[in-house]
């Protein structure tokens, strides 16, 4: 007989769908843990801008994976994983059930379906030179490189998602094989595989109505002060091309900060890329069947924090 356990519950959506407000409502009703999936609030002192929980709100419901590396330490999808089977185990332990809120949906699909994942650990020197040649050549020229030695990998990666293709063109050239061949028959068949009990609630929106949030929640975080919280991240000598402040939003308003853009051409920018990014989360988790959508358009927040409970059973 299979050991019981505590229930795993998972919140996902797009950026800015009210993930976070809602997740606080359902934790402290069922007397869960949070455990956040998000890659960039991994990064301490990356707190503005994304939209990372308050101290307030910690104080509420206990979370986990936030704050875990300093913003010139090297993090992935692999460090996630193992970071969050320790936390859930932990959590499970205690006796509590654990959620698991988050929109970085290749963090999400690796943790759930138990995705084969390279082991070929970061090198500074081959992304350096990749770095170079990425700013000498532009970002399409490493999309044609990895089409060339990876064509499934080249089909899944945006050819201007910079990070994701120096990581794909690293482990080819660490292992000797594409990055697509440690992916698991999992890519074309999402299940559950790593926890099969798990309950998953999406939240989604009308894009209207998305498309309003993600430009209610860039003018809060600029009124919260994300510019400041860059140029404090500058002043500490933190690189403009280090991983974590080439991450969404930072990587546009770091510009701003340094005098290259003006504030409307980062807003503009911001808000071009915020939009193809969500739109990109919804496609992604679409495919995965396990997922049970809810439409959260015109609802407040204890509305679908109630609904959300309903799904769960609660």
């Amino acid at each position: 007989m299979a050991e019981r356990h505590p229930p795993l519950w998972v919140i996902l959506g797009p950026t800015a769908v009210g993930k976070t407000d809602v997740s606080l409502i359902v934790a402290e009703a069922l007397g869960a843990e949070i455990v956040s999936c998000d890659s960039v609030a991994v990064y301490r002192y990356l707190d503005i801008g994304s939209a990372k929980p308050t101290p307030e709100q910690r104080a509420r419901v206990p979370h986990h994976l936030l704050d875990v590396v300093n913003p010139d330490e090297p993090y992935n999808v692999a460090c996630y994983v193992a970071d969050a089977e320790k936390v859930i185990a932990d959590i499970w332990r205690r006796g509590k059930p654990a959620l698991v809120v988050g929109g970085t949906s290749l963090y999400l699909s690796a943790l759930l379906e138990g995705l084969d994942l390279p082991i070929a650990p970061p090198d500074p020197k081959v992304r350096e030179r990749l770095e170079a040649w990425a700013n000498q050549e532009g970002t399409e020229a490493l999309h044609r490189r990895l089409q060339a030695i990876d064509p499934q990998a080249a089909q899944r990666i945006h050819p201007h998602d910079r990070v994701r293709l120096i990581r794909a063109l690293e482990v080819f050239e660490l292992t000797g094989k594409p990055i697509s061949a440690f992916w698991s028959e999992a890519w074309q068949s999402p299940q559950l595989r790593r926890y099969p009990d798990a309950r998953v609630i999406g939240l989604i929106c009308e894009w209207g109505e998305l498309w309003r949030r993600i430009e209610h929640r860039l003018e809060r975080l600029l009124a919260q002060g994300w510019l400041d919280e860059i140029r404090h991240l500058l002043d500490m000598g933190y690189s403009p091309e280090l991983k974590s402040l080439r991450s969404l939003g930072y990587r546009e308003f770091t510009q701003v900060v340094l005098g290259n853009w003006a504030l409307e051409r980062g807003k503009e920018e911001y808000l071009r890329h915020a939009k193809a990014f969500a739109k990109r989360q919804w496609f992604w988790f679409k495919r995965r069947p396990y997922v049970r959508w809810l439409d959260t358009t015109g609802k407040t927040t204890e509305q679908i924090a109630e609904e959300v409970m309903r799904q769960l059973g609660k």
